[in-house]
């Protein structure tokens, strides 16, 4: 089983890479970060069984829905339709809170970084980003800020969303779409998602 994912935003591919793998590892995993042109890139290394998003990259995956990358098989992990709490369509997020870290980012990027992290309960070390990576975050923040998909998800695709999540309402998640299924005791946190998803690819 081959399985391509979009992570999420400032997830590094190291970090989420042995997670990943622990929960279905049986599976070839293909991986990319959120920048631009990222789902043309996923596409290039398909096909694959299952196309994966976490967080951020489940938006992008949701914003060109005709771009399933030759398979009707899809999971969200954490799905957003909009990040920012003023849409009310699951984030939790204020989109001044958004900019402010936006800003932060440009100021002191090893400081916004560790206060994300810390916030959205992951366990990743901060440190100051590549100019690449930096650029990248900042394109990230502003699809956060502004992209907005109508719920629900496309026929067929499937969503897990932690009880416990602190950016995202999982119980809103579930009324926009009953496919978005909630994870009791789960956070922003991928692992317990990944579970989830690891039984629904039947491994």
């Amino acid at each position: 089983m081959r399985i391509g994912w979009l992570l999420g935003w400032a997830i590094p591919t190291g970090w989420f890479e042995p997670l990943a793998r622990a929960a279905l590892p049986d599976a070839d995993h293909v991986f990319r970060v959120p920048r631009p042109g990222a789902l043309a890139n996923l596409e290039a290394e398909g096909p694959f069984d299952w196309v994966a998003g976490y967080s951020l990259g489940t938006l992008l995956l949701l914003g060109d829905p005709a771009r399933t990358l030759r398979t009707e098989r899809v999971a969200l992990l954490a799905p957003i339709f909009a990040f920012p709490l003023e849409s009310r369509l699951g984030g939790t997020v204020s989109r001044s809170r958004l900019r402010q870290l936006a800003g932060w980012l440009q100021r002191e990027p090893a400081a916004a970084l560790s206060d994300f992290y810390s916030r959205a309960g992951l366990d990743i070390p901060a440190a100051v980003p590549t100019t690449a990576a930096a650029e990248a975050f900042a394109w990230g923040l502003q699809r956060l800020d502004r992209d907005v998909v109508a719920p629900p998800m496309p026929r067929g695709w499937r969503g897990w969303c932690g009880a416990a999540d602190p950016l995202l309402d999982a119980a809103r998640l579930h009324a926009l779409d009953p496919a978005v299924a909630i994870v009791e005791g789960a956070t922003h946190h991928p692992a317990a998602l990944l579970r989830a998803f690891a039984l629904e690819a039947g491994t």
